[in-house]
């Protein structure tokens, strides 16, 4: 919109300047600011979502190690592993009885996509099975390991 003087219907020059370089510089670097702020905090909240899928994932295992136990008898072997929820066990112990408790293979991975360990006995409660999750860095025996013996 173009503002126009009083006399003789004309743009006044100073009216009519618009923004320089320099203030849409700063214009643009608070934008900027405004957005790695919320992308930042973005990463935050998905580390935490992550953390909160993997904890659910080893309690849904965990239901699922329980019902093969009350089929089979027994909790699977750490040879066995979670596969014994996938497929028949071959391998001594053998189950009782035995049916699939898992559709998919995916759920052998934590949200980082790394392959859950398992191990029975578990290292802080021996009468029940341990689930461990490798965390964000991926690599096992690290600080942000999560256990199924934590929670």
């Amino acid at each position: 919109m173009k503002i126009q003087s009083r006399h003789n219907n004309q743009v006044s020059p100073r009216l009519a300047r618009g923004f320089s370089l320099f203030e849409m510089v700063i214009v643009m670097g608070i934008i900027g600011l405004i957005l790695g702020g919320a992308i930042f905090s973005m990463g935050k909240i998905k580390d935490g979502a992550a953390i909160s899928t993997t904890d659910n994932s080893m309690n849904a295992l965990m239901t699922n190690l329980e019902q093969y136990r009350n089929i089979a008898g027994h909790y699977p072997s750490t040879s066995q592993g979670l596969e014994a929820l996938l497929r028949k066990p071959t391998d001594a112990p053998r189950p009782r009885r035995w049916s699939k408790s898992l559709d998919s293979e995916d759920a052998l991975f934590d949200a980082w996509q790394t392959k859950y360990k398992y191990q029975y006995p578990g290292t802080q409660d021996p009468a029940l099975p341990e689930i461990v999750s490798a965390g964000p860095d991926k690599v096992f025996g690290g600080d942000d390991d999560q256990s199924s013996q934590d929670q």
